[in-house]
């Protein structure tokens, strides 16, 4: 059995390069995403799916649980890296490297803070992960995957990526350990001629 952490479906904020807000829904394309998704899980029987509680993260993961009878969980945990005031913004008109580990976003998250958060997550997971005897679905975001990958994951050094964070790629993780990953950032379901989205 494993764990697959999922990245939501495309929005426009991902095609126009802004950084998003929590209510942010996907684009016709995700939604096309998330459908594509969920047919790649038509033959893995799926116990659980716990969600970020953003929209764009929701509507992902919406046609998967129309299709298995899983639980559903919604957890704030997951929610993408809080840029406060830069919220709603293009990157270009933000002056400065926001994503620099020592910038501090106006009334937003740390770099610190989030890895925090990120490490409580990944725990809530896994407590709820214990309880169950079969595959889980983590749907969260960019930025949370990368740091779970970093901080919580061992990732086989001869392993490519199959995608750079692609919108619904999937990485899945060993259940037995809970830690070895044996598929990174795989977004073959969606074929080869969706555009790639940016982090957040």
């Amino acid at each position: 059995m494993s764990i697959y952490l999922i990245r939501h479906g495309k929005t426009n904020g991902n095609r126009d390069r802004i950084v998003q807000t929590p209510d942010t829904p996907l684009s016709t394309e995700g939604h096309r995403q998330a459908q594509l998704l969920a047919e790649s899980f038509r033959d893995i029987p799926v116990q659980g799916i716990i969600c970020s509680d953003h929209v764009r993260t929701q509507q992902t993961a919406e046609p998967m649980r129309a299709m298995a009878s899983s639980s559903f969980t919604l957890e704030p945990l997951l929610r993408e890296r809080s840029f406060g005031d830069l919220r709603g913004k293009a990157y270009a008109d933000i002056d400065a490297d926001f994503f620099a580990e020592n910038y501090a976003p106006p009334n937003g998250e740390t770099h610190p803070q989030f890895v925090h958060r990120v490490s409580l997550a990944w725990q809530s997971v896994l407590n709820a992960y214990q309880n169950m005897s079969g595959n889980l679905i983590v749907m969260t975001h960019g930025l949370v995957l990368r740091e779970l990958i970093k901080q919580h994951l061992v990732v086989n050094k001869g392993m490519l990526p199959l995608s750079d964070f692609q919108n619904t790629c999937i990485t899945q993780v060993n259940g037995l350990d809970k830690k070895t990953v044996l598929r990174l950032c795989d977004a073959q379901h969606l074929g080869t001629s969706s555009a790639q989205g940016a982090a957040v």
